[in-house]
């Protein structure tokens, strides 16, 4: 088992290592860009932030539920719309450009957090992150990696006319997508009912 995985890694390196300067470069990139914005930009991201997290103090059951659907319909879409691409030659592109978008927000988002609450936005980012949004940030680029590899060989197969037999790789892409489905519809459900409660614990 220890072998296989091994093997399995080290057939995939350069598609892991490409996946992980993307998710730098994303992460880069979207903490240094609220220094690009002007000012009045900038007010607007820093009111949103504020007004998003006081909202915590008064969130209602009702609200929670809004949470949930909103969070659970825009990862569902993510992953499942990385997971398609992955069995088609184009969508080599749009998975890595995915891939960048999800690091960019991360990055924009913790420093927005830090923008508004300065040294006191480190609780803010240490709730925002933990544990959920770390394991669907790993999950992009499992799933990116994956998503590639499957991509790459399809495109390989058609350039060398060879016959793609998608039983050999489409019972284990296929489980990754359950996996995929049921790790978001968890986390959906932290971000809604139980990461209010810990915001109101530990940044007050």
């Amino acid at each position: 088992m220890k072998e296989k995985l091994k093997k399995e890694i080290l057939s995939k390196k350069i598609i892991i290592l490409v996946v992980f300067i993307v998710f730098i470069l994303g992460l880069l990139f979207g903490s240094i860009y609220i220094t690009l914005l002007n000012n009045s930009n900038k007010k607007v991201v820093l009111d949103s932030v504020n007004n998003y997290y006081s909202s915590f103090n008064k969130i209602s059951i009702t609200d929670k539920f809004n949470i949930f659907k909103s969070n659970l319909s825009s990862n569902l879409i993510y992953y499942i719309v990385m997971w398609l691409l992955g069995l088609s030659i184009i969508g080599l592109p749009i998975i890595v450009f995915m891939v960048f978008m999800r690091f960019f927000v991360t990055g924009f988002n913790i420093s927005s957090l830090f923008a508004c609450y300065k040294l006191k936005g480190l609780k803010y980012v240490l709730v925002y992150l933990v544990p959920s949004n770390i394991i669907l940030l790993l999950l992009s680029i499992f799933l990116g990696i994956y998503s590639v590899n499957i991509s790459i060989r399809l495109a390989t197969n058609i350039i060398k006319k060879k016959t793609i037999n998608f039983g050999t790789f489409m019972g284990k892409y296929f489980f990754i997508l359950l996996i995929s489905i049921l790790v978001v519809v968890i986390t959906s459900l932290y971000d809604s009912f139980v990461s209010p409660f810990f915001y109101n614990l530990f940044t007050k």
